[in-house]
């Protein structure tokens, strides 16, 4: 079962479009060119706003997933000028960090990269 992320978040925006592609020299000197992955892989970055219930949560749901270890569910919200479209992700690194100010309220953003399997 791949759990989903379903924290509010203030935005999201593609950080990144990759492909990946071989490039070979033949004994002709010649090169060819093939790609390994048949679409894009992309990444966002999600902004979070100042609330401590929701630093917690998404804190917590870091944890479960142990960093970039195990990959979940995410919905790019329409709202927030997405596609509305759900994508297999996974956090872009093991370490998730905040901008503690006032009263326990932070600011943080995190990246998800696609996985394609």
């Amino acid at each position: 079962m791949v759990d989903t992320f379903n924290y509010p978040y203030k935005q999201a925006h593609v950080n990144s479009i990759q492909f990946k592609t071989i490039v070979d020299e033949t004994f002709t000197g010649k090169e060819q060119r093939r790609d390994t992955w048949t679409n894009p892989r992309m990444s966002w970055v999600l902004d979070f706003e100042k609330n401590p219930t929701n630093t917690t949560a998404v804190a917590t749901f870091f944890k479960s997933q142990k960093g970039r270890k195990t990959a979940f569910n995410w919905t790019w919200d329409s709202d927030k000028g997405g596609d509305g479209e759900t994508y297999l992700v996974r956090f872009a690194s093991d370490v998730l960090n905040f901008n503690i100010m006032e009263s326990g309220y932070s600011t943080f953003s995190i990246q998800f990269v696609e996985v394609v399997e």
